[in-house]
């Protein structure tokens, strides 16, 4: 099984601690990567360890959760987001989906239905994982496959080959 690394963020340390350490990650595909008490530090946190998947509270200082998903789905593309809160608001659901967040649930939150939510994110990161992965591998046949006289010096497609294998899977990235 692959391994995801995820962001862990809510400005409640008790729930904070909850999460990481109440939930067995690496049973279900992940890995905690990093732990935020606001946004920002999340942001900052992206920005340097390219996570798979944040997951985080609305409600939270300097940042809110939906300002971070607006932020991390219009510069981080590859990184997916679950918002929780505690507030039962239709327009933070509807900014949520418009700003790309995979899923959105309510505060108190089920361990059996974080689980399944976990389960389904996981296979969902897998399946995109290897989706870029064929497509590389596709570019690679073709790229080799071309005629001599219409190809570039073999370096070239070797190197760049490399490149997008390593810039697709996310590895350059991390």
């Amino acid at each position: 099984m692959r391994t995801f690394s995820i962001i862990l963020a809510d400005d409640e340390p008790n729930i904070l601690y909850g999460m990481q350490k109440g939930i067995n990650w690496e049973e279900l595909g992940f890995t905690v990567a990093g732990t935020a008490q606001n946004g920002k530090e999340v942001l900052e946190m992206v920005d340097e360890l390219h996570p798979d998947l944040v997951i985080s509270d609305i409600k939270m200082p300097f940042m809110d959760g939906l300002e971070l998903a607006k932020t991390i789905h219009e510069n981080y593309m590859n990184t997916k987001v679950i918002l929780f809160s505690g507030w039962d608001d239709f327009e933070y659901a509807r900014l949520a989906i418009s700003y790309g967040v995979s899923e959105y649930i309510m505060k108190p939150i089920d361990y059996d239905e974080m689980k399944k939510l976990l389960i389904n994110m996981h296979q969902t990161l897998e399946e995109e994982y290897n989706e870029k992965l064929n497509w590389t591998r596709l570019e690679y046949a073709y790229l080799k496959s071309l005629p001599l006289s219409m190809t570039v010096p073999a370096f070239f497609v070797q190197t760049s080959s490399v490149f997008l294998l390593s810039f697709s899977t996310g590895f350059l990235s991390r």
